[in-house]
């Protein structure tokens, strides 16, 4: 059934962190939930996780408000940064509590993952250093057998190859039990094959939701002398652009036919991946000491 967000802001002091955002998230798919800094990713995770309320609109999860029935919140399991554990905790005694509040939760898996990461269960988690901290609640995150899992920078602090490791993890996890995870990230790179669809936010808003195949397979970045890529990106679906000293960079969603007739121009067409893409849909033109705006006719 899913998550159905309508409507929903959130002021804090005074600041708009959410604006009038509107999403509908399927069931058994893995969300790359993408952003700049403050663009309110973690803020939209904790009012998923009924730990923040919205100042308006509202959610539903498999179509229960999660106001009037919180015990709907049982099905989210959110992996977080916050520092929430006290600081005598040891990781057995942080099992042991995760155990008690999802029944669902795969000791058996669990066990594995420490032993695969050689981790102490009588360790004390606030001694840990931050990468043992990150892979142990990865390690949580993953035993437990919930309807959506939502994932605050997994890998914040990993090296590559730890990095890869929680990833097959997290694939592992979903094959056992097929869920809803939403994954947030800064390693756009890493996480395109991964990721079905993909939600963009910037500035508290949601500005791109779309199958991550789609938005690839349509992106291109459109490259030449000024007057020729103005020429030919006219009325066509323009994202962003960069322009210095008489070259002009397009970037471009285009449909096939239209990357055929861009051969009569004497232009560079190539397709952009994930990453340049969202940097190309959230860079501020501004910035640009020299960017022009592309006319349209």
């Amino acid at each position: 059934m899913g998550i159905q967000v309508k409507d929903l802001s959130k002021v804090v002091d005074g600041l708009l962190i959410l604006n009038d955002i509107n999403l509908e998230i399927d069931d058994q798919r893995i969300y790359g939930l993408i952003g700049q800094n403050d663009s309110g990713k973690t803020t939209l995770m904790r009012i998923l996780a009924n730990l923040r309320y919205a100042t308006e609109g509202y959610l539903e999860i498999d179509e229960k408000d999660i106001v009037e029935d919180p015990s709907v919140v049982k099905k989210v399991y959110f992996q977080s940064q916050d520092n929430i554990y006290p600081k005598s905790a040891k990781l057995k005694h942080i099992m042991k509590w995760t155990s008690q509040c999802y029944p669902d939760f795969m000791m058996h898996v669990f066990k594995g993952l420490i032993e695969k990461y050689e981790l102490d269960l009588n360790a004390h988690f606030h001694r840990l250093s931050i990468q043992k901290q990150m892979i142990f609640r990865s390690c949580l995150a993953f035993s437990v057998d919930t309807d959506y899992l939502l994932l605050d920078e997994p890998t914040f602090s990993l090296d590559a190859t730890h990095r890869f490791s929680l990833y097959q993890d997290l694939q592992a996890s979903f094959r056992r039990y097929p869920k809803t995870i939403i994954l947030s990230t800064h390693s756009i790179d890493e996480i395109e094959s991964l990721v079905e669809k993909v939600i963009i936010m910037e500035d508290g808003q949601v500005i791109v939701h779309d199958y991550v195949s789609k938005l690839v397979d349509e992106a291109y970045m459109i490259e030449g002398e000024d007057k020729f890529v103005r020429d030919f990106v006219k009325q066509r679906n323009i994202i962003g652009q960069i322009y210095q000293n008489g070259y002009l960079q397009v970037c471009a969603r285009l449909t096939e036919e239209e990357v055929y007739a861009a051969s009569d121009y004497p232009i560079d067409v190539r397709s952009l991946n994930l990453q340049e893409l969202f940097i190309h849909i959230t860079r501020n033109v501004n910035e640009e000491s020299e960017a022009l705006p592309v006319e349209k006719e």
